[in-house]
């Protein structure tokens, strides 16, 4: 049986709104057991405001959002949970920082640059993601556009931080490559109207287990780590073990 096999399908959560939400429960943890379910769960854009996923949110316990998008794509297309009763909000721009920097260039094609960008420039973003995550006091949702990269990256630090091994962490990852038909076949629409090139879109519209691989060998050579990487770049020191006690009982 293949790992991605192994790693439970019914994680995923089915919402009329998106199409890549999924349980961060459910993993295996190197020291036995698994990430406990219902407590923290990753998405693509909420876009559309669905009486029934309303519903699914509010059983779920979710009462704090995290959008990981820049302003501008908040703009573009709002959050369709901004204004809902009992839910806060909150945004974290991870590809700012990373823009802003511009040091090393790196190839806005190339995932594998960009993820590596976005580690030794986005650090703070991180950190204030993971102080977030510990801070919600019910269920927490976060996502960016696609539920890959950002909400990839994101994962990806908690969870090997947390204890998950890497080998669920980056199979994990490449759950969403057959989940985001819908949300790969707009964004290529919108790209080729602004005279994107098709080939350039589809390279990083992917979530193939290596690109995630390289990123966290980065971390693990400049940083020393997850855990370490997080608390160098500003996460309060309590938000890992009160995200411990909640994902890993």
């Amino acid at each position: 049986m293949s790992t991605l096999q192994a790693i439970p399908r019914g994680r995923f959560v089915p919402l009329c709104g998106t199409c890549n939400a999924r349980d961060l429960g459910g993993l295996p943890l190197a020291r036995g057991g698994e990430t406990a379910r219902g407590r923290i769960f990753r998405a693509d854009a909420p876009l559309r405001r669905e009486d029934g996923d309303l519903v699914a949110l509010r059983q779920l316990g979710i009462t704090t959002v995290i959008d990981l998008r820049e302003p501008e794509e908040i703009a573009l297309e709002p959050n369709a949970l901004a204004a809902v009763e009992g839910i806060s909000v909150h945004g974290v721009d991870v590809w700012g920082p990373m823009r802003a920097a511009r040091t090393p260039p790196f190839d806005p094609w190339d995932l594998p640059s960009m993820y590596v960008a976005a580690i030794d420039h986005a650090g703070a973003a991180f950190a204030r993601a993971v102080d977030l995550l510990a801070a919600a006091e019910g269920a927490v949702l976060f996502h960016c556009t696609v539920g890959k990269d950002r909400t990839g990256l994101v994962a990806a630090l908690l969870l090997e931080a947390l204890g998950v091994p890497r080998s669920a962490v980056v199979q994990d990852y490449a759950l969403t490559h057959d989940r985001i038909d819908g949300v790969r076949a707009r964004l290529l629409a919108r790209g080729e109207r602004h005279g994107v090139r098709r080939e350039d879109y589809l390279r990083v519209l992917g979530a193939t287990p290596e690109v995630l691989m390289q990123a966290l060998r980065h971390v693990d050579d400049r940083f020393s780590g997850a855990e370490s990487y997080l608390l160098r770049a500003g996460a309060d020191p309590g938000s890992l073990p009160r995200l411990a006690e909640r994902l890993t009982p």
